[in-house]
């Protein structure tokens, strides 16, 4: 008897749900034209695509904030278990809600903080998911394997920090550190070179044990967190 070209089972384990949906907003293979497109179009319409990606946080950011909310209030066990979060955090939030309402001076810093913080925090989901898919492909990464990947995640964080924080900002709403062009282009180059020589080790290493194909949920994870790095708003 011949042998199948490919085993139902194992395909369907690779998914959560079904290719598309896993593919399109799991793994955010819709980001990367939107990241592109704002790219290129921002400095001419900044408000329209501001209302844009408001839009879209209405659809898809508020209710993944909601569904954290939810598992992490909805049981004393999980309240208790997350109470940094569900407590501590919570009360440093109103407390700075509260403050910048009186005090207008530390909107820029709020906001700095957060959008400086927010990829950083992208970043780390993005490379849980990438060894999720992964794993549900068959890969068993070893240690060499996940620090190289991890290492590349951080390398791709760091570029766009360094990119956040060039030079003056023209933004008031945003506190530059300030770092020169010169110094920041040659760190960034510097980081592109460790990005490639991680991901190259990294995804090798997993492809020799899964093949290229059952990939695919992991590499379009991984296209978009580069997508996300390179293509940065502009605050100058």
């Amino acid at each position: 008897m011949t042998k199948s070209r490919q085993n139902p089972k194992e395909q369907a384990g690779v998914w959560i749900y079904n290719p598309w949906l896993d593919l399109i907003v799991g793994c955010g293979a819709w980001s990367a034209p939107l990241l592109l497109v704002s790219y290129f179009s921002l400095a001419s319409s900044t408000r329209a695509w501001a209302v844009a990606f408001y839009a879209l946080a209405l659809f898809f950011n508020y209710p993944h904030y909601m569904a954290t909310i939810y598992r992490a209030y909805h049981r004393a066990e999980e309240f208790h278990k997350y109470r940094v979060f569900t407590v501590h955090i919570t009360a440093l939030v109103v407390l700075t809600l509260l403050l910048s309402h009186f005090w207008l001076r530390l909107l820029p810093w709020i906001f700095t903080i957060y959008l400086t913080w927010s990829p950083w925090h992208y970043s780390g989901q993005n490379y849980g998911l990438f060894m999720m898919f992964a794993r549900r492909a068959g890969a068993d990464p070893d240690k060499i394997g996940r620090r190289a990947l991890y290492g590349a995640f951080i390398a791709s964080y760091l570029i766009l920090f360094l990119g956040f924080h060039t030079g003056p900002s023209s933004d008031p709403l945003f506190v530059s550190l300030g770092i020169p062009a010169v110094v920041s282009r040659w760190e960034q180059i510097a980081l592109v070179v460790v990005f490639v020589v991680l991901s190259a080790v990294g995804l090798s290493r997993l492809a020799r044990a899964t093949g290229w194909r059952k990939l695919v949920p992991s590499l379009t994870l991984f296209s978009s967190q580069s997508c996300g790095s390179c293509c940065r708003p502009r605050f100058r």
